[in-house]
């Protein structure tokens, strides 16, 4: 993925978070970088997650994203990284 689809990718999910959207969005790319954590405060240690810890437990208290829409920005992104004739394989089942 380049650097600019990358970019769109993370504007459009960024978008579909509700509340808590930039404490969720760092949260999640906490949970995506961070090799082994115990529990769920932990990932307020990563450096990409610039808030306290109890902000871990508020973000996923608060954030309430329309999970279709955000299934369905994964899927699109998920179908342009798998080349159409791996697509057409693992669909004839």
């Amino acid at each position: 993925m380049n650097s600019e689809r990358l970019k769109d990718f993370r504007q459009a999910a960024y978008e579909l978070l509700v509340l808590a959207k930039d404490a969720t969005f760092e949260l999640m790319d906490a949970v995506m970088t961070t090799r082994n954590a115990a529990c769920l405060a932990e990932f307020s240690l990563n450096p990409l997650f610039n808030r306290q810890w109890s902000s871990v437990y508020e973000a996923l208290q608060d954030c309430r994203p329309d999970r279709k829409k955000l299934m369905m920005l994964y899927q699109e992104q998920l179908q342009q990284q798998v080349p159409s004739t791996a697509r057409r394989k693992y669909t004839d089942y």
